[in-house]
């Protein structure tokens, strides 16, 4: 198994004012220990299922195309993927 990477998968999960939820698909990656989002989810209301099936779909879509640390890098804290996460989706 030597050269494999093994991740800790984890929904971060913001909820805002605008009644939507982001959910932010986080994996903390073993044994570095360090933290990359792959990617965000936007849901909102009405939730529905084929909704639900694309984003599932989509994580494991990416996840097998490419590492998560090598999409935005890894970082000492969740929070800090997130704000990472964030800007550079900002701009």
């Amino acid at each position: 198994m030597s050269g494999d990477s093994l991740y800790l998968s984890m929904d971060i999960i913001r909820r805002l004012k605008s009644g939507e939820v982001v959910i932010y698909r986080c994996f903390k990656k073993l044994p570095d220990h360090g933290y990359a989002v792959q990617s965000a989810d936007r849901l909102h209301l009405p939730l529905r299922e084929e909704d639900l099936k694309h984003h599932q779909r989509q994580l494991w879509e990416l996840l097998i195309e490419e590492a998560p640390d090598a999409r935005g890098g890894l970082f000492a804290t969740v929070e800090e993927a997130i704000e990472n996460f964030e800007r550079s989706f900002a701009d």
